[in-house]
């Protein structure tokens, strides 16, 4: 199904049924050069726990490519959609982007937000000289998309983990062969709109809502230290790391994922925001 936002129309799929009048939508958003097919691993188990909905995000998936935006435009854009499609507080999940954006809805928005789940994310601007790489690739993505070489020798390791490119290549080729069907155009905004985010750090102690903060360890993109930053910022936040993990820590590792998230969804879907 579409939804119509300021930065044009998302694709979403929803699943399960609100088990009690009052309980928070589950929403789900995902990283950077994928799709909702990233939760594929969790949505059987919270979709068990109440309604769920899987976005892909504006020029990912099915999703239309989006004029220039930040992120600060695309958390009013989620706005424009929940109240479209589901009005009342949410449980967002969101890994990196996802992250980034959840973080920044329960800033603007905050009376929406009964509850976070930060996986793999960073509140702090992007480091100067990864921008300065990040925007060559999206200028080459953009041009040619992205070549099997570049998968394999920059993309997949700043994904994945050693062991599991070792022991899953399928990961990376899926995600080679995604990518290059989402528009250039659309993810190249997208890029942009992250790696030129400002540091909300600051900020962070504004959230009241109950969050759950998720890490691999051997995530590169956005390390430990970055989500250690979250949890001490975000008023009673809880780490979790995730053991061998990279950055895609629900793709990779989808059931320790599921373990911690299922359970912290379930607390707080009827939970009213303090």
């Amino acid at each position: 199904m579409y939804v119509s936002t300021r930065l044009g129309r998302w694709f979403y799929v929803g699943s399960g049924q609100r088990q009690r009048e009052g309980d928070a939508t589950i929403v789900l958003w995902h990283s950077f050069l994928c799709d909702g097919g990233m939760w594929d691993g969790q949505v059987a188990a919270l979709s068990a726990l109440g309604r769920v909905l899987v976005f892909d995000g504006p020029g990912h998936g099915k999703s239309e490519a989006p004029p220039p935006f930040s992120l600060d435009d695309n958390a009013r854009a989620l706005v424009d959609a929940l109240d479209a499609i589901a009005p009342g507080p949410v449980v967002m999940a969101g890994l990196s982007w996802g992250g980034m954006l959840a973080m920044r809805l329960a800033l603007l928005a905050p009376e929406r937000v009964r509850a976070l789940a930060l996986l793999d994310t960073s509140a702090a601007a992007e480091d100067p000289r990864r921008r300065l790489q990040y925007r060559a690739l999206l200028s080459l993505f953009r041009r040619v998309g992205v070549p099997r070489w570049l998968t394999d020798r920059q993309v997949a390791p700043m994904m994945f983990s050693r062991r599991a490119r070792a022991a899953r290549p399928e990961l990376a080729a899926r995600m080679h062969a995604e990518v290059n069907g989402f528009s250039r155009v659309g993810v190249a905004r997208v890029g942009e709109a992250i790696f030129s985010r400002a540091d909300i750090t600051a900020s962070l102690g504004r959230i009241a809502a109950p969050t759950l903060v998720i890490c691999g360890t051997e995530d590169r993109a956005t390390p430990p230290s970055r989500s250690t930053a979250i949890a001490r910022g975000i008023s009673g936040a809880r780490l979790e790391l995730i053991d061998g993990a990279g950055h895609l820590s629900a793709l990779e590792a989808p059931t320790p994922v599921t373990a911690l998230l299922a359970p912290f969804v379930a607390e707080n879907l009827g939970k009213s925001n303090k």
